[in-house]
């Protein structure tokens, strides 16, 4: 998120001076992106997304990250309808989280999973409908009770894994899972916790399938103007407080290696932003 510096001969686009956010995630495939991690840069103003007042610096600099996962996730690559059931894992992460305020907020009825028993509550007490505790529940058996006879067929897995396999196995015929993550390995260095088993009688015989999401490969095969539309319903959620996005904790660039070094820590809790101070205002970013 910045400020408007200047604009190009015969550029029409938001005003000097205007906050904006700019869509500068790297896409594959697709050009190289020069990235945010710098003072200015130049941006094509179709992928420039002005910021009302009401939106903090820290939440506008989220927007195409996280709460864009959530959106897409839900609505495009499922497209979940009002009444159905939503599997999902990590619920207790920040995309899981948004997950479960945008599913609360289009009448989705959620499935959530965490891993530890402690995050149970945590999860209700922010609106979980039903939560499963992989520590001390059977996976597979909670969902078929949960579910009931009519089961439940989307899913979106950020773990992998045998959890991501438990979710695939639970899924009633035709259902569909995507993976969006591998939180069960870190730095995703551990080919067994990166693997996620399937059966093949589910696959052929249930005409179950399991696909994967990735945000960077949406980018490079969406549209400016569709990737803008869809920023932009972000920016209206969190606006109208429909989606909340927790703060994050600024660094300035010169301590570079500290907010790497917190952004890398498992739990780490608020995510680092890089801030780049503005003699018109401190809090640019």
């Amino acid at each position: 998120m910045g400020r408007v510096e200047a604009l190009g001969p015969d550029t029409e686009g938001p005003k000097i001076g205007e906050r904006v956010v700019v869509a500068a995630v790297p896409a594959v495939p697709g050009p190289h992106v020069a990235g945010t991690w710098q003072e200015c840069l130049v941006a094509d103003t179709r992928r420039l997304l002005p910021v009302p007042d009401r939106l903090s610096d820290s939440s506008a600099c989220q927007l195409a990250v996280n709460p864009l996962t959530a959106l897409l996730l839900v609505t495009r690559e499922l497209d979940v309808q009002p009444g159905e059931r939503l599997l999902q894992t990590a619920a207790g992460s920040t995309v899981g989280r948004l997950v479960i305020q945008l599913s609360r907020h289009l009448g989705i009825r959620m499935i959530d999973v965490v891993r530890r028993r402690g995050a149970v509550e945590e999860i209700k007490a922010f609106g979980g409908d039903e939560v499963i505790c992989t520590e001390d529940e059977d996976l597979l058996q909670r969902v078929a009770e949960t579910a009931g006879p009519a089961g439940v067929r989307k899913a979106i897995d950020c773990v992998a894994g045998p959890v991501g396999a438990q979710v695939f196995q639970a899924l009633a015929p035709r259902g569909e899972v995507v993976v969006y993550g591998a939180l069960s390995t870190h730095r995703q260095t551990d080919p067994a916790a990166l693997t996620i088993p399937l059966q093949a009688r589910s696959v052929i015989y249930e005409t179950k399938a399991v696909r994967g999401f990735w945000l960077n490969r949406w980018f490079g095969t969406a549209s400016p103007e569709d990737a803008l539309h869809a920023l932009s319903q972000v920016r209206s959620l969190v606006a109208d407080e429909v989606l909340s996005i927790p703060q994050g904790q600024p660094f300035p660039l010169e301590r570079f290696a500290e907010a790497i070094s917190l952004a890398e820590t498992p739990a780490r809790g608020a995510k680092p932003l890089f801030v780049f101070e503005d003699d018109r205002d401190k809090d640019d970013r």
